[in-house]
């Protein structure tokens, strides 16, 4: 690759110098209702050890997200590179996924406790307003793949669910989601999951498709995803009478997640084209 001339170099390096200053005097803007259960539409009402996101303007120095500067760390990050950002909760460091100007996405430490709780975003120093949230012990929501559509994959293959390779009748499926709620061992702050760790109110939690409820013995596990924090994943068996790209919803007590995602389902070719099984098998 051919080398730039040092002078290039330095005259990049003192345009970035020079643009710094106004960046950072600018005010960073948020407020509590712009701080959501990422996949959740309700604002200000977030859970321990989950996925966080706090929408305004002025947040971060630039755009990263932690899959890409730290893939598979030990510790998570609590400020990725180039964007001088951090998050507390209730005076706690969050570990960081993703922050651009616009967006942070951060996770909910934790060891906290449901109740109220303060949010605070710094960035290079520079304090954001401290706004007032409500932690409840669970806030469910789904992760999209795309607008509209579950972030979901085939159990045994590993694939993504997508149009060109939807799910089938009878198959088993990987959900993912995040504000499930407590599990069996408490996770710890800034550290990936690294075993399977069960919901500890697993009877609790149910998935509906198209507003009919999954039979509880199609849901084989329900807990952390391994390897990232704030994530839960639900493998489930779809019954034989799921129908054609199903609305999912998933309960954990009396907390459902919204509406608007569906689930890539495609027909069996024996399965009559006008009638739903309403089998459990």
């Amino acid at each position: 690759m051919r080398r730039r001339p040092a002078g290039a170099l330095l005259v990049l390096a003192a345009s970035a110098v020079f643009a710094a200053p106004p960046d950072e005097r600018r005010a960073i803007a948020y407020s509590s209702r712009s701080v959501f259960v990422l996949g959740s539409g309700v604002a200000g009402q977030l859970a321990p050890n989950t996925l966080a996101v706090v929408y305004g303007e002025n947040l971060s120095n630039g755009v990263a997200t932690r899959a890409d500067v730290a893939p598979d760390p030990s510790v998570l990050p609590t400020v990725l590179p180039g964007t001088g950002v951090t998050v507390r909760v209730n005076g706690i460091l969050a570990a960081i996924e993703y922050a651009s100007p616009e967006a942070v996405v951060f996770v909910v430490p934790p060891e906290l406790l449901p109740g109220a709780a303060t949010v605070v975003l710094t960035r290079n120093g520079l304090l954001g307003p401290s706004v007032r949230v409500q932690l409840k012990e669970s806030a469910p929501a789904l992760l999209p793949l795309e607008e509209g559509w579950a972030l979901a994959r085939h159990a045994e293959a590993g694939e993504w669910c997508t149009q060109e390779r939807p799910l089938l009748p009878g198959e088993e499926v990987i959900l993912y989601g995040t504000g499930w709620g407590p599990t069996v061992r408490r996770p710890i702050n800034l550290q990936p999951a690294t075993r399977p760790n069960e919901l500890r109110a697993r009877e609790s939690l149910r998935v509906l498709l198209d507003g009919i409820e999954v039979p509880e013995s199609h849901v084989l596990y329900a807990g952390l995803s391994v390897g990232a924090a704030g994530a839960y994943e639900a493998r489930v068996r779809l019954p034989v009478w799921t129908p054609p790209d199903p609305e999912i919803r998933l309960a954990v007590g009396q907390e459902v997640t919204p509406t608007g995602l569906r689930l890539r389902v495609g027909r069996l070719q024996a399965q009559p084209a006008d009638e739903r099984l309403r089998s459990t098998q």
